[in-house]
């Protein structure tokens, strides 16, 4: 005879046709059990659940179910709640309700495509260009233009640069970080008479400008700029002009006080007229027989040491004991022009000459191709490409014999120099004449 489990209490849950009974059973092993009876459809229906709070819930959404007319496919557990509960409270923690943040999450679910939404919003944070500061190409040219003067670059450096970017900046409008890689391309092309070299040379200038402006935060810090990718222009190779050692005498003796000094050093010492211009009569270093060009004051940033040959020093002379700049002129390239038509040299003034014929003679002298690159701050793959075998041994020889005439001097030597000399030359010739008389 089967056992009958016994029923404790009744809790009855709504009214009429939508009645339903919850029985408290105590099972066998103890533990109770709730069930719920209810008729459906003509049919009696049933359910059994091990927690009392779940079946008076399920019981009152039957109710409503019933009252409604609702199929039973309709019922909510007590896990869907749990989840409903819980997507509540997250979209609570950003102020919103469910129903907008799933209508947002659908959004943003259709926009990002086969993307996860995790990946799109990294991307977009790491790519977000409204929280860099705004600023226009005229107002970071100028403030590109105004840290380069504080940074020890030449003046001729610095208005080539304003020159340059004012230039760009007339014709691209708007802000940086609207600039795309076209618009740098279009601007380039753009200058119809300038050849490859001077739009590889304002290149250079946007592309310093755009570097600066990343490291100032109006550019993105982990993209390459629009400048960077922008198109260079193939430059055809060209062929290396120097000055014949009959040349580079006629160009000494024609060369005003003023510009003299470039001339010289940059044919026997074969440095870059930009270095020239940093350099102070204190580096030369007379009596150790060289000229020391720090790294600040050098192209490639490296210190080197350029020897001052016998004939360099006589040249110089005259302006053995004056300190200060070198150069005082800032458009040495008038001078040097004006300089080449004094001289009669045929075709005028040759660029980057006096450079190339020193490495040029210098290489034919030593027979040191390693040696002249150290002295010239160059790589010896490109002395190996351009300046071997231009010139003979005899020509080198000549060219470093290229001395000043006796009593020679330069062209409008400053009235001060002028009277240093004269006084360095009566204390010689007193000298001599005590000498003589002493010997006697």
């Amino acid at each position: 005879m089967t056992r009958k489990r016994k029923r404790s209490s009744v809790v009855e849950i709504g009214t009429g046709p939508a009645r339903v009974k919850i029985y408290t059973v105590n099972r066998k092993d103890g533990y109770p059990m709730f069930s719920l009876y209810w008729k459906e459809g003509g049919q009696r229906k049933a359910r059994h659940l091990a927690c009392m709070e779940e079946a008076r819930l399920i019981a009152q959404q039957t109710t409503v179910r019933l009252i409604n007319g609702w199929s039973a496919n309709d019922e909510v557990t007590k896990r869907d709640l749990e989840l409903l509960r819980h997507c509540e409270r997250k979209a609570q923690e950003f102020g919103v309700s469910l129903t907008a943040a799933m209508d947002e999450w659908t959004s943003a679910r259709k926009a990002a495509g086969e993307v996860t939404l995790s990946d799109a919003v990294r991307f977009y944070a790491a790519n977000r260009i409204d929280l860099l500061a705004v600023r226009t190409i005229t107002q970071v040219a100028d403030e590109f233009v105004e840290s380069r003067r504080g940074s020890g670059v030449s003046e001729i450096y610095i208005r080539n640069c304003k020159t340059s970017l004012k230039r760009f900046s007339d014709c691209v409008l708007g802000n940086i970080t609207d600039v795309t890689v076209a618009d740098i391309n279009r601007f380039l092309k753009g200058l119809k008479k300038l050849g490859p070299v001077s739009k590889n040379g304002i290149r250079r200038n946007i592309v310093t400008m755009f570097g600066f402006a990343k490291r100032n935060g109006y550019l993105h810090p982990d993209r390459k700029t629009a400048a960077e990718q922008s198109e260079s222009f193939r430059v055809g190779e060209a062929e290396i002009e120097i000055f014949t050692p009959h040349e580079m005498e006629r160009l000494l003796l024609a060369a005003h006080s003023r510009i003299l000094p470039l001339i010289a050093i940059g044919g026997f010492a074969g440095i870059r007229s930009a270095e020239i211009l940093r350099l102070d009569w204190e580096d030369i270093k007379w009596d150790r027989g060289h000229i020391e060009i720090a790294g600040k004051k050098a192209k490639t940033a490296a210190r080197r040491l350029v020897p001052l040959t016998e004939n360099l020093k006589a040249w110089l002379a005259p302006w053995r004991a004056v300190t200060g700049k070198i150069i005082s002129i800032s458009d040495y390239s008038g001078a040097l022009n004006d300089t080449a038509v004094k001289a009669r040299i045929p075709g005028g003034w040759r660029q980057n000459a006096l450079r190339h014929s020193f490495i040029s003679y210098r290489v034919a002298e030593t027979g040191d191709v390693a040696r002249t690159s150290l002295e010239a701050g160059n790589s010896p793959k490109m002395i190996f490409r351009h300046y071997r075998e231009i010139v003979d041994e005899g020509a080198a020889k000549a060219w470093f014999s290229i001395r000043p005439p006796d009593g020679w001097l330069p062209k409008e030597l400053p009235i001060s120099i002028r009277e240093k000399l004269r006084i360095i030359s009566l204390r010689r010739e007193n000298q001599s004449c005590v000498d003589t008389t002493y010997y006697a």
